[in-house]
């Protein structure tokens, strides 16, 4: 049998200690992850940007991340997706950034506050007991939705939770709709930009007289999805994710709001993920768990095809115009580039600007500023790139296909001709009818008539018998 001798030396001796300091050294300064359970606990362990909260199913998480421009070192406190911290589905401070990495969540052991507290005092507040409590927690559970509750109470009362105040992403379980007896309404809104989490100008809204989810942009409608109908699916909103869907809409004295559920089923690809709507920064729609996108881009300027709605900023100079995404393809001459510094303005405000100017005929794709937010706005005319930049642009273009015949009204054109169509068969119907009746009264006529001579050429012989005899 063969035996085997560990040899220790010196060097060896060395080596070991060596090892041993280095992993004292990594384990005092280096980030760890020390909270790895799904719940904080009023009076407990904070969490902090070296921690996270992790939900049973592995799938979400609670942390605080950095976000922005490379030049940004703001950091916010977000509930996570498969580890995608890149973009948060939700987002508790979003127009409150923490310049550096001192946040803290924490359920205060006295007042039973759960706040976000930074170097420079209070961020945010979610909840304030209004009398004495010792048993709040605050679980991320396993559908994404962060719930703060009192152990005292029998039922485990919820006190507040992260679904009654969505970010960006809606989710299974979460509602869109209003709270008629607090007066609190759930919608969704846009980031600023791809890298700002900064409330933006978009927002997805359940709108209970036309029973449908409508895309707003500054308060005005921008995208329809049409009435939520009998088979359990939306005129321009339909979707063919492997999932099995069930929408729930509730309407009564307490609140109205639409809400959705996703399950796999056997016939479920194996890629398709948790079923999240995301409403981006452009506008755009995306149901991610099969990448089906809706409105955003789609919608600028004249269009109305797929649930859009015209934009009631129209000048006479863009009665025929819409806008077109060229990359790599076009270049601008003659005049050099207008840039708007704004920090507020976002992609779909540079392009209302662009649409007002009649001598605007195109902008940046993305913002002027490191985190893409403000404009770059271009007059002139345009040309071939034969340098095949990598530049891209939405381009202002004079559609060359008739109003008419876009799909919305080509609908209307059908219905027209439809109608017209029927109503000449019936006129010529009864054009013919009358013309038959008259045909038939004037053959009737003649062969009165014709009767009428014979009986008095009858009437004349028979009186000349009469003389003769």
């Amino acid at each position: 049998m063969s035996k085997f001798f560990w040899v220790f030396s010196p060097m060896a001796s060395r080596s070991i200690l060596s090892c041993k300091i280095l992993l004292i050294i990594l384990v005092c300064f280096c980030p760890t992850f020390s909270l790895a359970a799904d719940t904080l606990y009023q009076g407990g362990e904070a969490l902090r940007f070296s921690s996270r909260l992790v939900s049973k199913n592995k799938l979400f998480t609670l942390e605080f991340v950095r976000l922005g421009s490379a030049e940004s070192n703001a950091s916010y406190l977000g509930i996570c997706y498969q580890n995608d911290i890149g973009h948060p589905i939700w987002i508790a401070n979003r127009d409150k950034p923490i310049a550096d990495d001192s946040g803290v969540l924490e359920i205060d052991g006295d007042s039973g506050t759960m706040k976000v507290t930074y170097s420079g005092g209070d961020l945010v507040d979610f909840y304030s007991s209004q009398s004495p409590t010792s048993k709040l927690t605050a679980t991320l559970e396993d559908s994404g939705n962060f719930v703060l509750k009192d152990a005292n109470s029998r039922s485990d009362r919820i006190l507040w939770q992260s679904f009654d105040d969505p970010t960006d992403t809606f989710l299974p379980g979460m509602k869109l709709g209003i709270n008629h007896r607090t007066g609190h309404t759930r919608s969704l809104t846009s980031w600023m930009s791809d890298l700002v989490p900064a409330p933006g100008a978009f927002t997805l809204e359940w709108e209970r007289e036309g029973q449908e989810l409508v895309i707003k942009r500054r308060a005005e409608i921008y995208w329809r999805s049409g009435p939520l109908t009998s088979n359990g699916s939306f005129e321009a909103y339909r979707l063919n994710s492997g999932l099995d869907y069930s929408f729930l809409n509730v309407s009564n004295i307490e609140e109205d709001y639409f809400m959705f559920t996703a399950a796999r089923n056997k016939l479920t690809p194996p890629e398709t993920g948790f079923s999240k709507w995301l409403l981006q920064f452009d506008g755009e729609l995306e149901e991610q768990s099969d990448g089906q996108r809706f409105g955003g881009k789609l919608c600028d300027g004249n269009n109305i095809d797929k649930g859009c709605v015209k934009w009631d900023i129209e000048p006479t100079c863009r009665s025929r115009d819409r806008y077109e995404l060229r990359e790599c393809d076009f270049l601008v001459e003659g005049v050099q580039p207008i840039y708007n510094n704004n920090a507020s303005l976002s992609i779909s405000d540079c392009k209302e600007i662009c649409w007002k100017d009649c001598l605007c005929v195109g902008i940046n794709i993305e913002g002027v500023n490191a985190n893409h937010t403000g404009c770059t706005l271009w007059h002139g005319n345009l040309k071939k790139d034969l340098s095949a930049s990598s530049f891209q642009y939405f381009v202002i273009v004079q559609d060359t296909q008739p109003a008419a015949v876009k799909s919305g009204e080509r609908i209307w054109i059908w219905i027209v001709v439809s109608v017209a169509f029927v109503l000449l068969m019936a006129l010529a119907g009864i054009l013919w009818c009358r013309r038959r009746q008259r045909l038939r009264e004037k053959y009737l006529n003649e062969l009165m008539t014709l009767d009428a001579t014979n009986d008095t050429h009858e009437l004349e012989s028979d009186g000349n018998k009469g003389h003769n005899l």
